[in-house]
């Protein structure tokens, strides 16, 4: 008898101890035989070593308690050793104590209680204008197991020029806060902006009494540097501006008198030869166009405010100038002079026909006539020679030598009555046009200099309202809070991975958008050529009161009031980046949220979304049940498959965004496959372009596609179909 109720006791003993671990496996292991599931939780020694100790602990005081209670001769044997008794109980208690807190601590993990990082700037936006410097402070705290230490790295980075300002590291606990402060001084920039950003990222480090999973938690805060020019940056680039309005003008005389230069080379080269004249311009002309190359780059410093690099350069394309002014004038000189010269031969020309017309018809002697023919002759002859020369010494030596026969002639002329009979006088060349060159300024207007961003070192225009339909800025949304216990900051990080990697890809992180009533500059984060990406929570929204604004928390409220804050949020983003559109990516849940909006507000300031394994029919009644236990209520009963809220959502009219869907398979879900967590035909969306990743679960180890699918390194799929869509037109 005594050994059946001993077998009895350890038996009951037992099944107690493992009762607890039982338990908590049937609550949360949706798939599969619950008493299988229990086993291989078991047999797995890494996961379930608190269950196998709290097991044997469990038994052992529910044995020795038990043993107790039944046996008054047992009580009486061991009260003669009752210090001994006391010591083991407690002993014991103590273990289960510790083996209870063990089990809370590691519950608390495995239900999302891991290592938060909380950022915060005491300003977001600095404007320089007489001031030279600014301080901004970083504070930076974490909300993780109090026994555990978080390490933290950190980049204070300028996005502007793509260098590193400063780059550390630190220990971390939950009861301390680390701040960081940067004095951050005005840069060469005259008006325009430039951009830091301080990130931190932080780990837990796994101990006793320490359960976290390694991975990094990253936070990020964006600081704008606004300029505007000082008075004295005013007075110079007055200076500047007037000085290079002026050599603008003066260059545009200069080019003007060249293209006449030219026009009457030209000109001169149908009468004569000016090779000389022609080297000269094509000197002249090579050294002017290099000199308006260089203006043209301090057009372009002018325009991204270079001011010291125009100071340095405008010394020597004045100096330039005078030079070719010179050699210019000197030119005109040359072809004012080889014109009037050909001109004066036409004149004496003209004048020696002129008198052979007259003595053609005048009476001569025989002798006469037959010397005033052979003269016209010769005349005519020199008249097609004269064409005929190139160089104009050698037109002016046969015009002078018919000078020197007319003279001949009219002083060996005789008349008579007799009439001499002439041959035709050839017509003689035409004279070159007036020559006149141009001294007064051509207008010319200096563009005005443009605010200027830097991206990566490279400097360009600011952008405008021409931006707005560019660029659009990515909003990044969580899902459902797996334990409404924790803070509504958790969520933040469930799309932080596929956030990191596209920020290697020029996209800038500006960190987490909370709904706030703004107040500040609109488009400050749109202003360089580059879109922004940001995460944002639904779970968040502001009160105000007379004290100002407050930001409140809550994850238990209903999706439509989700979706209702969603509309400030991107309301916010639009504001800040001044652009039309956005794009949101949502994962799970915040799928939902994202088309509850399209649904209330329309589509038109969404440009596409992405979603990412979203239950867009529902979750079955085993899952509901489960996510009730800790999550929400009201947004685990929602999103019920049977649930008014999904009905309508499927099923009412609305304004249907561009859709593009991430649907995760590979793991068994009944008879269905899925993602561990929604199952593939909840996430089918048939409007959508739905795309599939192929991945696997581990229930036991809580470890699901649902959540794994966001990671890059896991599943370079999903980020690539990411990538591809935000990028795409």
């Amino acid at each position: 008898m005594e050994k059946r109720s001993l077998a009895l006791r350890i038996i009951l003993s037992v099944i107690l101890g493992f009762l607890p671990s039982f338990l908590f496996i049937l609550m949360f292991v949706q798939y599969g035989s619950p008493f299988l599931n229990y086993i291989k939780f078991l047999s797995s020694l890494n996961v379930s070593w608190v269950a196998w100790i709290s097991a044997a602990i469990i038994a052992t005081l529910v044995f020795l308690v038990w043993g107790i209670v039944k046996s008054r001769k047992n009580f009486k044997k061991l009260k003669k050793n009752i210090y001994l008794l006391i010591i083991v109980i407690l002993a014991l208690f103590a273990m289960l104590i510790l083996i209870a807190m063990q089990l809370y601590l590691y519950t608390q993990f495995l239900l999302g209680n891991d290592i938060l990082i909380r950022l915060s700037a005491d300003k977001n936006n600095i404007f320089f204008k007489n001031n030279t410097e600014e301080d901004v402070t970083f504070k930076i705290s974490v909300t993780m197991n109090p026994f555990c230490i978080a390490q933290c790295r950190y980049e204070f980075f300028d996005i502007s020029s793509g260098k590193s300002i400063e780059t550390g590291s630190f220990n971390l606990t939950s009861v301390a806060i680390k701040s960081k402060t940067y004095t951050l001084n005005r840069n060469e920039l005259i008006y325009g902006q430039s951009l830091n950003r301080f990130e931190i990222s932080c780990k837990g480090v796994k101990s006793a009494l320490c359960y976290t999973s390694g991975k990094d938690s990253e936070r990020a805060i964006l600081i704008t540097l606004n300029y505007q020019a000082t008075e004295e940056q005013s007075q110079l680039i007055n200076n500047l501006k007037e000085n290079m309005t002026s050599l603008g003008k003066n260059i545009s005389l200069l080019s003007g008198n060249i293209e006449e230069s030219k026009r009457y080379i030209n000109l001169i080269n149908n009468s004569f030869s000016a090779d000389d004249l022609s080297q000269e311009l094509a000197n002249i002309s090579r050294r002017f166009s290099e000199l308006n190359s260089s203006f043209n780059e301090l057009e372009k410093l002018w325009e991204i405010q270079d001011i010291s690099l125009i100071q340095l350069s405008l010394p020597d394309i004045n100096n330039r100038l005078e030079l070719l002014n010179a050699e210019e004038s000197n030119l005109s000189l040359m072809i004012i002079s080889n014109t009037t010269t050909y001109n004066l031969l036409i004149e004496n020309i003209t004048g020696i026909r002129q008198i052979l017309n007259n003595y053609s018809k005048t009476n001569l002697t025989a002798e006469s006539c037959i010397e005033l023919n052979l003269l016209i002759k010769n005349f005519n002859e020199t008249i097609s020679q004269f064409a005929e020369k190139s160089n104009i010494s050698e037109k002016a030596i046969f015009v002078e030598a018919l000078y020197l026969k007319i003279n001949n002639f009219q002083n060996n002329l005789n008349t008579s009555n007799y009439a001499c009979l002439t041959g035709d006088i050839s017509e003689n060349p035409e004279k070159i046009g007036i020559i006149q060159f141009n001294n007064s300024l051509p207008s010319f207007i200096l563009k005005e200099s443009s605010p200027i961003c830097c991206f990566y070192g490279k400097c360009e225009k600011c952008c405008d309202e021409n931006c707005s339909g560019k660029n659009y800025p990515v909003i990044f949304l969580h899902g459902h809070s797996i334990n409404r216990a924790l803070p509504a900051d958790y969520s933040l990080d469930a799309l932080a991975k596929i956030k990191k990697q596209l920020s290697y890809e020029g996209y800038i992180d500006a960190g987490a958008v909370l709904l706030s009533n703004l107040n500040e500059t609109n488009g400050l984060w749109g202003e360089v050529n580059a879109p922004i990406e940001v995460t944002a929570s639904y779970f968040f929204d502001v009160y105000e009161n007379a004290n100002g604004e407050t930001t409140v928390q809550s994850n238990t409220d209903s999706i439509d009031t989700y979706a209702i804050r969603l509309k400030g949020i991107i309301d916010t983003v639009k504001y800040r980046t001044n652009k039309n559109k956005v794009i949101i990516v949502a994962h799970s849940m915040g799928g939902l949220v994202t088309r509850r909006y399209a649904q209330i507000f329309g589509g038109s300031e969404i440009d596409k979304a992405i979603l990412i394994t979203v239950p867009n029919h529902g979750i079955d009644k085993r899952l509901r049940d489960s996510c009730a236990l800790l999550g929400p209520t009201q947004t685990c009963d929602e999103m019920d498959e049977n649930s008014v809220f999904i009905n309508k959502l499927n099923t009412a009219q609305t304004d249907r965004i561009k859709i593009y869907n991430i649907i995760g398979i590979g793991c068994s879900m009944r008879n269905e496959t899925g993602d561990g967590i929604i199952k593939n035909s909840s996430q089918y969306l048939d409007y959508a372009v739905n795309y599939y990743v192929n991945g696997t679960c581990d229930e036991i180890n809580f470890n699901f596609l649902h959540e794994s699918i966001v990671d890059p390194k896991q599943y370079p799929k999903t980020y690539e179909i990411v990538n591809k869509t935000i990028n795409s037109f």
